[in-house]
């Protein structure tokens, strides 16, 4: 599979998620996690974690067995059970625009979910294409080790300050190496930042 790597909005989005058990499980907490607009789960039976949800209305339960002949009228199917054939045939018999997921055979599937860390606005995902989850799992931890502590807190900095930057009316080279600046280390911890933001903005102002 040749993928490319990009995040979806899924707040108008909706999702059927083939499966009742710890797999299924894994796929339906960050569909509610991000806001999914509906979440339908299909399966005879839930697990403890998946029947919490559904009483708490984060999704909508149709107790059954799925058919391979089935096909959903949503914009993601996520298939987890532990049936190749019932897979396949939902596979086949997808909707038009539909992406499915396989969690039996990643590479048979429309796209493939990766391992994500999230720290307020930052959001790091490692995937290994379905080679091996157990190295994705310890490549994952390593990244964890390593990303900065207060990443949430200077991003919601930066967030604020490149809408300020982007409101001047400065030339776009003079607004982008501003905001350059304003991501290094040397000015992200400088306990002047607050002050040295307004400097560097009315500078921008002054020459424009």
């Amino acid at each position: 599979m040749s993928a490319l790597p990009f995040m979806l909005e899924m707040n108008e989005l909706s999702a059927v998620v083939v499966g009742g058990g710890a797999v299924a499980c894994r796929r339906v907490k960050p569909l509610v996690e991000v806001g999914t607009a509906e979440i339908v789960v299909i399966a005879p039976m839930l697990n403890d974690e998946l029947l919490r949800l559904e009483k708490e209305g984060w999704l909508r339960w149709e107790q059954r067995m799925a058919m391979d002949t089935e096909v959903f009228l949503c914009d993601l199917v996520f298939l987890c059970t532990n049936e190749p054939q019932l897979h396949e045939g939902i596979k086949k018999n997808k909707a038009p625009r539909q992406l499915v997921y396989r969690s039996d055979d990643a590479q048979a599937g429309d796209f493939y979910v990766p391992a994500r860390m999230n720290d307020g606005l930052l959001t790091v995902s490692v995937s290994t294409a379905g080679a091996s989850p157990s190295y994705t799992k310890r490549v994952k931890g390593e990244v964890e080790r390593v990303l900065p502590a207060n990443a949430e807190e200077e991003l919601e900095f930066l967030q604020e300050a490149r809408q300020r930057v982007l409101r001047t009316n400065a030339p776009r080279e003079r607004q982008l190496a501003l905001l350059k600046e304003l991501a290094t280390p040397e000015f992200l911890q400088d306990e002047r930042r607050e002050e040295r933001l307004e400097e560097r903005l009315r500078e921008l102002g002054r020459k424009n």
